[in-house]
């Protein structure tokens, strides 16, 4: 059985965000983009919205900027059946 994967904790999150790849820390940035900038934190959790934060900072730190607008915008999917 796979062991899931964790994030760090959140005092080591900027730490973790500038250890990683340019590539991995893309990635993390589009899996962060579908959070919703209106949600509120009760709804989507408070320290999502800090870890999102950090990812557009770190984005932002190493000059990617574009990637850095695309996490700050929420990703709209419209579902057709």
């Amino acid at each position: 059985m796979a062991e899931e994967e964790k994030a760090p904790p959140p005092e080591s999150w900027p730490e973790h965000l500038s250890e990683l790849g340019d590539r991995q820390l893309s990635q993390l940035a589009i899996d962060y983009q579908w959070l919703d900038e209106e949600a509120s934190p009760e709804k989507s959790g408070e320290e999502f919205h800090r870890r999102r934060e950090a990812v557009i900072a770190e984005c932002e730190r190493r000059g990617m900027f574009s990637l850095a607008e695309s996490c700050r915008k929420p990703s709209v999917k419209q579902h057709t059946r």
